[in-house]
């Protein structure tokens, strides 16, 4: 699945809507865990890829969670 920062969407792409995970923890794992997280859902949707994605990671002492937001998309040709 390609995952970008980027909001642009090529011709003939489907915005399916956005997406979100959320996961305890600020630490060397958390990204991974939180991004395979929301890959999920957007794949759950039908989508071949997310863009648009935003990170926001929480420190505060009694909360501490990374979360990611994106849309997801359907790539009309998906590359090889």
């Amino acid at each position: 699945m390609r995952v970008s920062t980027l909001n642009t969407l090529a011709p003939g792409d489907a915005e399916l809507g956005v997406v979100y995970a959320s996961v305890e923890g600020v630490n060397e794992n958390s990204y991974q865990e939180c991004l395979e997280k929301l890959t999920h859902e957007a794949q759950a949707l039908g989508a071949t890829a997310v863009i648009a994605l935003q990170l926001v990671q929480s420190q505060f002492q009694w909360n501490q969670r990374t979360s990611l937001l994106a849309t997801a998309i359907k790539e009309a040709r998906q590359s090889s």
